[in-house]
Parts: C-alpha cells; sequence; structure tokens
C-alpha cells in the first residue's frame, strides 16, 4: 500500500510538472545554471527542481538544488523582513504595496518549500544528498494576511479624508481632484462609507459643460456637404467616446443646444459674439464654447503617371534536354536559362485638404482659452504594375497593389478628412481641458 501511495504521489507530481513546464529541459538546464551564476537562487531553485523532474538523475542540477535552495529560503526571509521593516508603519499607498508584497514572498516560500521536499522523493538515486527541514510559515502568512488587509483600510480612509478637504474648495479643479481620491479610496475597499454618493456629487460639480457650436463653412464650397457641422459633429463624438475625458466633460448635444438658445431667446450668432459670451453664461450653465471656420476645403485626383518599361531577367527552367550519363546511357534533364520580363510601374492618388480655425472661450469669463490654425490632410494612393514576356521575371515591388484600384470619389476624400480633422482638435482640446 505503501508503494502504491508513493507510485501515485510521483504520477502526480510528473503530471503537474509537465503541466507547469513551458520550457523545454535543455531550456530550463540553461536558466537553471544562469540564474544560479547570477545568484538568484530562488529561480535557480525552482528551475532545478522542473529539471530534475524530468531528468531526476542528473548529478548538475543535484548540485545547484542542494545549494540554492537553502540560499532562496534565505533570500526570501531577508526580503521580507526588509518589507516589514519599512511597512511596519502605515505611510501611503506604497505600504499597501510592501505587505502584499510580503504575503507574495511568504506564498513563494510555501511553494519552494512543497516542490523542494516532494522532488526529493521522486529522485530515483542521489548523487548529492538532498534534504531539506519543512518550512512552517502558517501563522506568519495569517498575520501578513491581516496586516495588508488593516493596510487597505488605512489607504481608504486616507484618500477619503484627502478628497473630504479638496472639495471644500468649490473650484473645478478641486472637485474633480476630490471626485478622483472617493474613486482611489474604493480601489482598496469597496464600497467604502458614502464614496459612490460624493464622488456623483463632486463630479457633477467638477464637469465642465462644453457646447461646440457648428463651425461655419467659410470656403465658398458646399459641393462636399455641410462641412462646418460634420467638423463640429466628429468633434464632438470623439470626445463623447474618449472614456477618460469625458469623465469629466459634459459636451451639449445639438439638440440640448437649440433648446437651451430657445429658452433663452438667443441665436447661434448672438452667442459666439466676444461681447455677448459672459452676459449669457452663467444663463446657460456651460463653461466653454469652442467654435471654428472652414476657410479651405477642396478634393482632387492626381494625373496617374506610367513609369517606362524595367527589363528584368531570372534563370528559370526553360525546357528538357537529353544528355549521355556516365554510364553511356541516353537521359533527359531540365534546361535551363534566362527569361526576360518587361515591368511596367504605374501611379494614381488624390488628395483632399481642409484648413480653417478654431477658439476655445471660457464663457464665464470671455476669455479665449486656445486659438489656433489648422490644417489637415487625407490622400489616397494607389501603386501597381504590368508587365509584358515571361512572368517567372517580372517584379512586383514591396507596398505595391495587385492590380489598379478604383479612386473614392472626391465626397469620400473630403469625409475623410473631414474626420481626420476632426479627431485631431478632439485631442487638442481633451489636453486643454484636461
Amino acid at each position: 500500500m505503501k508503494n502504491i501511495k508513493n507510485l501515485l504521489l510521483i504520477g502526480a507530481i510528473l503530471l503537474s510538472g509537465l503541466v507547469a513546464q513551458s520550457q523545454t529541459p535543455t531550456q530550463n538546464k540553461s536558466a537553471m545554471n544562469d540564474y544560479y551564476d547570477k545568484g538568484d537562487y530562488v529561480n535557480a531553485t525552482l528551475k532545478a527542481i522542473e529539471f530534475l523532474r524530468t531528468n531526476g538523475k542528473n548529478k548538475n542540477a543535484q548540485e545547484i538544488l542542494s545549494v540554492s535552495f537553502n540560499m532562496a529560503i534565505e533570500d526570501l526571509n531577508t526580503e521580507i523582513k526588509e518589507l516589514k521593516e519599512r511597512s511596519k508603519t502605515f505611510s501611503g499607498d506604497g505600504t499597501v504595496d510592501d505587505r502584499k508584497n510580503i504575503i507574495s514572498k511568504y506564498e513563494l516560500l510555501r511553494k519552494l518549500d512543497r516542490q523542494g521536499r516532494e522532488i526529493v522523493r521522486v529522485i530515483p538515486k542521489q548523487k548529492v544528498p538532498l534534504e531539506f527541514d519543512k518550512v512552517d510559515i502558517t501563522s506568519e502568512l495569517e498575520a501578513a494576511q491581516k496586516s495588508y488587509d488593516e493596510s487597505l483600510g488605512l489607504a481608504a480612509e486616507m484618500h477619503y479624508n484627502t478628497a473630504l478637504d479638496l472639495i471644500k474648495n468649490n473650484s473645478r479643479d478641486s472637485q474633480k481632484a476630490g471626485a478622483k481620491e472617493f474613486r482611489r479610496a474604493e480601489e482598496f475597499v469597496s464600497p467604502y462609507k458614502d464614496c459612490n454618493i460624493k464622488y456623483n456629487e463632486a463630479k457633477k460639480l467638477a464637469t465642465t459643460r462644453v457646447a461646440i457650436i457648428p463651425f461655419e463653412n467659410k470656403s465658398g464650397n458646399y459641393q462636399y456637404g455641410s462641412v462646418g457641422e460634420m467638423t463640429s459633429d466628429r468633434l464632438r463624438a470623439t470626445i463623447l467616446n474618449n472614456r477618460e475625458a469625458s469623465e469629466f466633460i459634459e459636451i451639449y448635444t445639438r439638440d440640448q443646444l437649440n433648446l437651451v438658445f430657445q429658452e433663452h431667446n438667443l441665436n447661434m450668432d448672438e452667442i459666439v459674439k466676444q461681447e455677448s459670451i459672459a452676459k449669457y453664461g452663467e444663463a446657460m450653465g456651460i463653461h466653454i464654447i469652442i467654435t471654428g471656420k472652414v476657410m479651405q476645403i477642396s478634393a482632387e485626383s492626381k494625373q496617374t503617371i506610367h513609369d517606362g518599361a524595367v527589363v528584368t531577367k531570372s534563370s528559370e527552367v526553360v525546357g528538357q534536354e537529353t544528355y549521355i550519363t556516365s554510364k553511356g546511357k541516353q537521359a533527359t534533364r531540365n534546361k535551363w536559362g534566362d527569361v526576360y520580363a518587361q515591368n511596367y510601374y504605374h501611379h494614381k492618388s488624390a488628395v483632399a485638404s481642409i484648413s480653417g480655425s478654431f477658439e476655445m472661450i471660457d464663457i464665464e469669463t470671455a476669455r479665449v482659452l486656445a486659438s489656433s490654425q489648422f490644417r489637415e490632410e487625407a490622400n489616397w494612393v494607389n501603386n501597381w504594375a504590368t508587365y509584358t514576356g515571361d512572368k517567372r521575371a517580372a517584379v512586383l515591388p514591396s507596398g505595391y497593389d495587385n492590380g489598379e484600384l478604383a479612386a473614392p470619389s472626391m465626397s469620400d476624400l473630403a469625409n475623410k478628412v473631414v474626420d481626420q480633422l476632426g479627431a485631431k482638435i478632439a485631442r487638442d482640446i481633451i489636453y486643454l481641458i484636461k
């Protein structure tokens, strides 16, 4: 019965080793030696055990394990001692990390203890004496877990109190910082006190409400649709799709904006006038207005360019030939020769461009927060090749298409450049508001 239990134990250990092993025995042996030479005794021990699972008689691995195991235990205990000393008094988030790391070190100690004693039992013939004392860290691990749990509560309380101090200031920046601290507190303990309620209260006060006025099309070009409105719509959508940015930014939709204008008997032309902005700012509840002008938009296809012929050759089988072997018998073999191709390279392209300007205005103070010119291009390129002659000698350069492609419509290309512009302006605005 005892022999059967030992065989079952050996089978289970070998099976677990095969499942866990992510490297070949040769790789494990090489890694074991490398770690050992570098003085990384923990990883040297783990690799030695992995290698010995399939190469138990290997003397070199047994010798390394006999030394590295005890050194690994000693190193881990030293690291734990240093972490305990550093984290004995709570001083912030770093204390939480240290106490969590202590648990990880204890779990690694337990892993080494279990695997070390198991491998000794499955090695058939030890060429080097291998005997490891049991490492019992049950009480230490429980104490470490308790200390870690305590630090989570202390960290949550620290961030909660920081948030309470921040939200005493009514500025949007302070409310935003406070909301982030309430959210951070719940990353340690969730739920924690009334963090969720206070986070939402602070977030509401921290939110910057932004109205994006449809850009004016001053280009005189209307063949591509309402490019001004398209630009502002793309700008609005990009900001809304940025989860991090939109946490503290509320973008007024066009319908919401129209409703506000109707309630206050305003029109688009009136609100964007510099002298009117501060007057209506508080009543509208909007913090920032973004206005813009499209001064130029165009899209055109370029003339297709056809390069002259480029002759290339290649050595290929061109037929069969007969010959007399060394034994005087007639045989056939491949006949090699040069083949040629005339390569013709073709290039066509189209480009759309848009330019103009935008302003970001604080409507509470009528101050221009940012003013910038913009220019954006969208390019479409099709390079392809044709040939005459032998296909085997033809050359298709890297990056070339397999054939001529249909060019996009100029409207589609114009839409593309508007999309690119909206996304680009959105990145600038998100940076400025954050």
